[in-house]
This record gives C-alpha cells, sequence and structure tokens, in this order.
C-alpha cells in the first residue's frame, strides 16, 4: 500500500484537490472554462519545469530559465513588433539564442569544471540585464500579429487551449527519449555517479552540455509561447517561473519513479500546484498567497524527494546485508557437503 501511493500520491492529491475546491466553489470551479484556463495558465510553467528537470536528472542546476524565459519574451514581442518579422523566423531566432546560452553554459560547467549554480545564476544576472536593455523597462504590446495570437489563444473544440497540447506533446517526446532510448538511461547513469559513468565509456561532459542547451531551448521555446498566449511582452514576468519550475521537479521525483526525476511527475506536479493555487484565489486569497504556496511546496518537495532517497538507500543496504547473510550462512553447508562427499 505504501509503495502504490508513492507511486501515485500525486495522482491522487491532484484528485483530491479537484473535488476539494469542486465542492466549496461549485459555482465556479468545476466548469469547462475554468478548467481550459488551469490547462493554459499552466503550460507555459510545465515546458519550463521539463527543462529544468534535465539538468537535475544528472545532478547539475540551472537557475537560470526564467530569465532565459524573459529574454524569449522580449525578444518574440519585439522582433514580431518593431522588425515586423514572420512568427516562424522569430521562432528559429529565439531557439537559437537558446541554444547558444545553454551551450555556454553548458560548456563553462563541463569543460571548466565551474559550479553550475553559480554560473546560472550569473547568466540569469547578465540576461536580467539584456532584457531591461532590449526593452528600455517597457511592456511591447503593439503591433503584435493577430495571426501569431491564435498559437497561443486558440482552444480546440473551445475547451483544450493549444498551449496545453505543446506540453503534453513535449512531455512525451521527452517521456520517449528518457526512458525508451539510450540516451535517456546514460543522463540518468550520470545522475547516479559521473565517475562509474566515465568508466562505462560514456562522455560526461557532452552530456552536461546538452543537458543545459536542452534546459534553455525550453525555457526559450516557452516564452515564445507566452507571448502568444497573452499578446503582449513583460520584461520580468517569466522569472517567477523558476521557484515553482523547481517545485514541480523536486515534487514530481516522489512519484512515478520515487526518487528520480520523471516527466510525467513534474508535468502532474505542475497541475496540482496549479490547481491549488486557482482554488485558493476563488475562495478569496490575496496576491500573496501564490508566493508562500509555492516556497512551501518547494520545501516540502524537496524534504519528501530527500526522504524517498533514504529510504531507497536503506532498502537497499538491507537487501545487501540479507544477501551477505545468505551467502556467510550457505557457505559452512557447501563445506559440510563437500566433507560428507569426500568422507563417503
Amino acid at each position: 500500500m505504501n509503495a502504490l501511493f508513492s507511486r501515485y500520491g500525486i495522482a491522487a492529491a491532484l484528485v483530491f484537490v479537484i473535488c476539494l475546491f469542486s465542492a466549496l466553489r461549485p459555482d465556479a470551479f468545476p466548469t469547462m472554462a475554468n478548467a481550459g484556463s488551469i490547462m493554459s495558465d499552466n503550460a507555459v510553467l510545465t515546458i519550463v519545469a521539463l527543462g529544468v528537470m534535465v539538468p537535475l536528472v544528472i545532478g547539475q542546476f540551472d537557475l537560470s530559465p526564467g530569465f532565459v524565459a524573459s529574454l524569449a519574451v522580449m525578444l518574440t514581442a519585439g522582433l514580431l513588433s518593431r522588425q515586423e518579422l514572420s512568427w516562424p523566423i522569430v521562432m528559429l531566432i529565439v531557439l537559437g539564442v537558446g541554444v547558444m546560452i545553454g551551450a555556454i553554459m553548458g560548456t563553462l560547467v563541463a569543460y571548466l569544471q565551474l559550479n553550475s549554480l553559480i554560473v546560472s545564476l550569473g547568466m540569469g544576472s547578465i540576461l536580467g540585464g539584456l532584457v531591461l536593455f532590449y526593452s528600455n523597462g517597457q511592456i511591447i504590446f503593439q503591433g503584435i500579429p493577430a495571426g501569431f495570437l491564435t498559437l497561443g489563444q486558440t482552444r480546440i473544440g473551445g475547451i483544450i487551449p493549444l498551449p496545453f497540447l505543446y506540453a503534453i506533446v513535449l512531455a512525451s517526446i521527452m517521456w520517449f527519449i528518457l526512458y525508451m532510448r539510450p540516451v535517456g538511461r546514460r543522463l540518468y547513469a550520470i545522475g547516479g555517479g559521473p565517475e562509474a559513468a566515465k568508466l562505462i565509456g560514456i562522455d560526461v561532459n557532452r552530456y552536461i552540455v546538452g543537458s543545459f542547451v536542452i534546459s534553455a531551448t525550453l525555457a526559450s521555446l516557452a516564452g515564445f509561447i507566452q507571448v502568444a498566449r497573452l499578446g503582449a511582452g513583460h520584461p520580468t514576468s517569466a522569472q517567477a517561473f523558476l521557484l515553482p519550475a523547481f517545485a514541480a521537479a523536486f515534487l514530481g521525483a516522489t512519484c512515478f519513479r520515487p526518487g528520480f526525476y520523471n516527466v510525467w511527475g513534474t508535468v502532474l506536479a505542475v497541475y496540482l500546484v496549479g490547481t491549488g493555487t486557482t482554488g485558493l484565489f476563488m475562495l478569496g486569497a490575496e496576491s500573496y498567497v501564490q508566493p508562500i504556496f509555492n516556497g512551501g511546496i518547494l520545501i516540502t518537495a524537496v524534504a519528501a524527494a530527500r526522504m524517498g532517497a533514504l529510504r531507497k538507500a536503506d532498502r537497499m543496504r538491507r537487501q545487501a546485508a540479507a544477501a551477505s547473510a545468505t551467502n556467510q550462512n550457505s557457505a559452512p553447508a557447501a563445506e559440510a557437503g563437500q566433507r560428507t562427499f569426500a568422507t563417503s
């Protein structure tokens, strides 16, 4: 029973939260319009969280995605409105910038052996300055083409928003790569022990660079989609994604594959937190409740992940001790059998 709950606890918690707020606000919460809003509002965060998760898999931290997404937001809005470029070209430019940022950070971490926390924090500060320089601290909202806005504001069947479908497609691709392809197994092997991974022939440095590239690229894509959703570019709006993205990644590591950062656990965690905050706001909670809620979730998630890792290590020690005891008990019996055979 404990194993079942540890695997599907977040899914059960999401169902409980939905039922709770549906009972408390039956007139507003259990509606298709609210469900569509929750799916759309948290789709961009889901993409950021999936990016954050990849460096965590190999034991690295990337604190820059909020700033990368903010730069992508302003570049997208600016190139569409000021330079009047088409959205496919803008998307290629924005994603290319994300790849370059991730490659720089990954190279510094992998080949110069710099601490990933320091590198990503420093890069985030640089990007924050570039955002303010490019935007002059102003919101860009004029001149964004209506055709581009359909990418973020269209709802399939009037219910399911396109950004939610983007997030689910990306999550499915990442799940396939991480769990069905050798590259995924190598990433988890590096997270389990970089030195051991090197001994079995894995190019650890290359995978470290790749993980930062994926994180920055997904953050850039998230910023691009955010402009399509809102129809404007705000210099600092995407910076708020960092804390809930990490909370979702750590909370997701407590389910499906407890002790391992995983795709569907991260996705469910995003929507658990998002559904909870939406329900609280519908009950009249003030705006300051959300950062408090997100911070509490992050601390709880890290603690739960840590306890899960300790339980896993303790279970492995017990299994090793039991196997050792079995071998020790079987050895005298085997020697006695040999002596009996020799005597006869």
